[in-house]
């Protein structure tokens, strides 16, 4: 690809230009933003009450196996919750992947801050 062949009104994840801008300025360009399910959402609120649970049914977890442990236990205890539960969490699910992609639509096709203060981290 060559820079003559480029859109210069094109500001989208793929031009180079605009991921040029985005690290000078400090900011993030990561791919877009994947749709968390429904079980996670609901288990980065639950952390103490799945570490409990863990403790109470493994008396003692090797390290290299506490991540699928954690896994099983927290599905566990997400399809435990009635269905209206769940249902609300797929949703909100939903709504956290709507902001969070509508914050990277605005960073990919907004304008890049020229303001020394944005830069900074």
């Amino acid at each position: 690809m060559k820079d003559s062949d480029l859109d210069p009104k094109d500001s989208g994840a793929e031009n180079p230009f605009r991921i040029f801008l985005l690290r000078l300025a400090g900011l993030d360009a990561s791919t877009k933003p994947r749709l968390r399910t429904a079980v996670n959402t609901w288990r980065k609120t639950q952390r103490k009450e799945i570490e409990v649970e863990i403790k109470r049914l493994y008396s003692k977890v090797q390290r290299d196996k506490l991540a699928s442990i954690r896994d099983k236990v927290a599905k566990e205890m997400f399809n435990k919750l009635n269905e209206f539960e769940r249902k609300g969490w797929g949703e909100q699910a939903a709504e956290d992947h709507a902001e969070r992609l509508a914050e990277w639509t605005e960073l990919m096709e907004g304008e890049v801050s020229t303001s020394s203060i944005d830069r900074q981290r």
